[in-house]
């Protein structure tokens, strides 16, 4: 798990070789997250989704992301019901997602829980929004799942050739608290 203060402070002043603003950013990483969920072709639309398979033994493959929720810290993702995943994330449901845009040059890790929702109103409601196409990769509503993950740590990396700058983010008392990381 990411640690702030591992290398700089919460509330350290050092600055990166261009500006950033610190305290911008967990609103910059959110609409980054809102825009790739909407568009097939923005870098964070296919997040890498780590998960465990056992203690020790982890796991990891492409999603989509469907929907982000700013203001819920929510990102969801749309499963089969019976993928190996489903299993793991109800056993163990801290995840990690991880998301580059090479346009941007930027990668954020989301640090989360996960819940699986299957035959329930949240299904349900996803499930009524699919286009027909969509729906026929799951066979049915019984075999449709949707995964919700509450962000509780963001690490963001500006892959800059001027000079890489990374931010952890950490939510804390209703609020994004930040600085910057070094490596």
């Amino acid at each position: 798990m990411m640690r702030l203060g591992s290398g700089v402070s919460a509330g350290s002043q050092q600055e990166p070789s261009s500006p950033v603003d610190l305290a911008g950013l967990p609103a910059r990483i959110w609409r980054s997250l809102v825009v790739g969920s909407r568009d097939p072709a923005h870098g964070f639309h296919w997040p890498v989704l780590a998960s465990l398979r056992s203690p020790g033994a982890p796991d990891a493959r492409t999603v989509v992301l469907r929907h982000a929720e700013p203001a819920d810290r929510v990102l969801l993702i749309h499963s089969h019901r019976r993928a190996g995943k489903i299993g793991q994330l109800q056993t163990w449901p801290s995840v990690c997602l991880v998301f580059h845009d090479p346009a941007s040059r930027t990668q954020v890790r989301v640090h989360g829980e996960a819940t699986v929702h299957a035959q329930d109103a949240l299904s349900a409601q996803a499930w009524q929004t699919l286009p027909a196409h969509s729906r026929g990769l799951y066979r049915g509503a019984d075999d449709f799942a949707v995964l919700r993950v509450v962000a509780g740590e963001l690490d963001w990396l500006l892959l800059d050739p001027a000079g890489h700058r990374r931010a952890g983010l950490r939510w804390s008392a209703g609020g994004w608290q930040s600085g910057w990381l070094e490596p």
